[in-house]
């Protein structure tokens, strides 16, 4: 910061010098930030995990309930979801496996399976489905219509959703 006279005078007279070099490097950043946290940050998974709960019934025994639900305005067709259980050492020690022909727009596909002892996390494994092309998805028909995702690398919690289940129930 100078003055311009190498005395201090009031701060609302300083000037700041910025090499222009910084200013372009943050033109390019900028832009890549905000690309990356949309990414990242998206709201608007196509199937997302909405139910996530271990139920124990009086016998001790542990069972894993969970939904998933198409939040897109068309329907699925051919969904299937494979659910691993990981235990603390993220090994994987059981798993969930749900089919549907036909997923519609807010409908769930629910999982269900007993829950190993051990089992403390539970990692997506795989996602997939098929939407049809509709006369107005142009860029559709030219591109696969099918998706395929996972293993996802992250585990997650029990507990843990992708979406709060009140903006998804309508």
């Amino acid at each position: 910061m100078t003055t311009g006279h190498d005395k201090p005078t009031r701060w609302s007279s300083w000037s700041i010098e910025i090499k222009v070099w910084k200013i372009l490097a943050a033109l390019v950043i900028l832009p890549i930030l905000v690309l990356w946290f949309r990414v990242v940050h998206q709201n608007d998974e196509i199937l997302a995990l909405i139910r996530n709960e271990v139920v124990t019934d009086a016998a001790g025994q542990r069972t894993w309930a969970g939904s998933f639900v198409n939040t897109n305005d068309r329907t699925l067709r051919d969904v299937a979801v494979t659910v691993d259980f990981l235990d603390s050492g993220d090994r994987t020690v059981g798993k969930a496996e749900a089919e549907a022909a036909e997923l519609l727009f807010s409908r769930r596909l629910d999982l269900q399976a007993p829950l190993p002892p051990d089992a403390v996390r539970l990692r997506i494994y795989s996602v997939q489905w098929r939407m049809d092309p509709t006369a107005t998805d142009r860029w559709l028909r030219r591109a696969s219509a099918s998706a395929l995702m996972g293993p996802f690398r992250e585990p997650w919690e029990f507990g843990y959703l992708m979406v709060d289940p009140a903006k998804i129930d309508r």
